[in-house]
């Protein structure tokens, strides 16, 4: 890999790059936990899954390959957090209702998790517009805020900024530019394989 497009999942391999390591949880530990209380989990035994999860990456990251023919860390991830998931509701010896739960976890086997795949968008989206954010301009993020959270029209933004329709414009391109250098900086998740046998 191109060491200009070092991702994030390359660069936690070493133990030493502390920022690398910051940035991984910061992204991921949320999504653990979101995936976890999507499923229904109360605060506490999601935050159990999330760091049951996190234990395994810490111990694995350092030393994975890169190996395609394993799938993507994304794919990786996302059993991972079921396999967790499931492990937690069977030891807490579940209810009737929770029970269906687990059975449509376990029998998805390796089906598309469409919880998965909406916390895994929105938590790397909301990562990278915080990161953005913290490195910003206030009132340029501001701008940026009220165009594509708020949905505010040009025209709107200018009206409440003071800003050309011009400036404004040149601000979401810079701005969205960023956040995209952001994502790619953290990977896709296709690049890296891990073996999660054993892990689940």
């Amino acid at each position: 890999m191109s060491g200009t497009r070092q991702t994030l999942l390359h660069r936690v391999r070493d133990p030493g790059d502390r920022e690398a390591w910051e940035e991984f949880f910061e992204l991921y530990a949320p999504l653990l936990e979101g995936y976890a209380r999507a499923h229904g989990l109360a605060r506490a035994d999601a935050e159990e899954v999330r760091d049951q999860c996190l234990e395994v990456l810490a111990r694995k990251l350092p030393s994975f390959e890169y190996q395609p023919m394993r799938g993507s860390f994304q794919a990786w991830l996302q059993a991972l957090a079921r396999g967790k998931v499931i492990d937690l509701v069977r030891a807490k010896r579940v209810r009737a209702h929770e029970s269906v739960e687990l059975s449509r976890l376990a029998d998805a086997g390796s089906a598309p998790d469409l919880l998965w795949e909406r916390e895994w968008r929105a938590e790397h989206l909301r990562h990278a517009l915080e990161r953005v954010r913290r490195a910003e301009d206030p009132e340029r993020f501001h701008v940026f805020e009220l165009l594509l959270v708020q949905e505010l029209s040009v025209a709107e933004v200018s009206a409440r900024t003071g800003l050309t329709a011009a400036q404004i414009y040149k601000i979401k391109a810079a701005l969205l530019k960023r956040v995209r250098e952001v994502l790619v900086r953290l990977g896709d998740g296709a690049e890296a394989g891990l073996d999660a046998q054993g892990e689940t």
